[in-house]
Order: structure tokens, then sequence, then C-alpha cells
């Protein structure tokens, strides 16, 4: 298979399997899943579907679990939609980026408002008096 062939599978698969978990699962354990990229092999006879859980990190075990069990009925769901020749078996991979880009996002955010407090012209911290001393003439 190409590679925009393989490409458009993985958008698909990635659009397919968001809109079903958000749109027609009942498990609240979904709705904190991001999926971020999906990876189809060049049969299509499988997907790596990369998520990410925003909230608690002692929600991963439940969450991975509610995903692996939900995987025979994503890829029934799926079947309609896709019409490929293989419905891809779905195995869920948990993707850390987005936790963290957010800890980079928190270290940038603390970083930059330091950095104002230190260049806050009301704080006088070099002890010169400020301007309204003149000099001695």
């Amino acid at each position: 298979m190409g590679k925009k062939y393989l490409n458009k599978v993985n958008r698909l698969v990635r659009r397919v399997v968001t809109q079903l978990l958000l749109e027609h699962s009942n498990d609240p354990r979904f709705e904190a899943v991001t999926i971020t990229d999906v990876s189809v092999n060049r049969d299509t006879t499988r997907a790596e579907v990369f998520y990410s859980v925003y909230g608690a990190e002692d929600e991963m075990p439940a969450v991975q679990a509610a995903l692996d069990g939900a995987a025979g009925w994503l890829r029934g769901q799926m079947a309609p939609t896709l019409r490929l020749r293989n419905i891809p078996q779905l195995v869920f991979r948990y993707d850390p980026s987005l936790v963290h880009g957010a800890r980079i996002d928190e270290i940038l955010n603390q970083y930059h408002s330091e950095e104002q407090q230190a260049d806050d012209p009301d704080d006088d911290t070099l002890g010169d008096g400020g301007p309204d001393r003149s000099p001695a003439a």
C-alpha cells in the first residue's frame, strides 16, 4: 500500500474511533480520552491507536482496560463506515505527549511570571534611590 493511502486510512480510523467514543459510547471513562494518533500497518489488519487521558494518573489502568474491552465493539461499528477489505484490529497505546506538553507549558508560564516580577519597575532592588535623587554638583 502507498503512503498516501495509509495516511488516508490513518486519518479515517482516527476520526471514526474518536466519533464513536465521544458520541456513541455510554462509558463515562471515555469522556477524558483524546485520540492523538493512529498507525495502521501496511495490510490494514492492525491499527495502533494512541490516546491520552486528561485527568488523574490513577485512572489510567481503568481507561486502558475499558478501551481494550471496547476494541471489538469499535471494530464492529467501524466496518460499515470504513468499507475496507480488512477492518483493522485495534490496539490501544497510551501517549504521554499531552501530559508532557502541559508540564512544559506550566514551566514556561512559571518562568514568564518570575521574569515579569524581576522586571517590575516599581521594585527598587538596586538601592540607588531611584530617579528622584539628583547628582551632586
